[in-house]
């Protein structure tokens, strides 16, 4: 009965790690990239935390190479390509990661390069990781989020 409890509450413990930052910071997609990197939701950066419910204004595509340097297309909710231009032509972006139980923030920068926002990644301290990416237009803040990467 011992063992039964113990393992009960490891499960327990475990589903709550596994449903951490579920949903992301807005609304759920199942589109296909069109670089074979990850789809996710844009939303004012203000509406983050409403998590699905913030409102969808575009569609972004994270694609990372081998060598750490990381993609960012935009495109309009239809996945049609969006013209960067509009955009300021630098962006932020943070790896969050787990060390020892607690969130570690490293930044990087992302520039406007060949259609994207392109940038080169720091060394991941552990996995699975976040990618979190602000995006400048009209001075507002736009992010999108890639959460649960490895």
């Amino acid at each position: 009965m011992r063992k039964l409890f113990v393992a009960g509450m490891i499960a327990f413990a475990v589903a709550g790690n596994a449903m951490a930052h579920d949903e992301g910071h807005g609304p759920k997609l199942a589109d296909t990239g069109k670089f074979g990197g990850l789809v996710s939701a844009v939303v004012l950066k203000s509406e983050a935390d409403k998590g699905p419910s913030a409102k969808l204004l575009n569609k972004s595509e994270l694609v990372r190479s081998a060598d750490g340097t990381a993609r960012v297309y935009l495109y309009d909710t239809k996945m049609a390509a969006l013209d960067l231009a509009v955009f300021e032509p630098k962006a932020s972006a943070i790896v969050i990661t787990k060390v020892k139980g607690k969130n570690k923030v490293t930044p990087f920068a992302l520039e406007v390069k060949d259609g994207a926002f392109v940038g080169k990644m720091p060394k991941v301290a552990s996995k699975p990781y976040d990618i979190d990416v602000t995006i400048k237009k009209d001075k507002q803040e736009l992010l999108t989020a890639f959460d649960n990467l490895d």
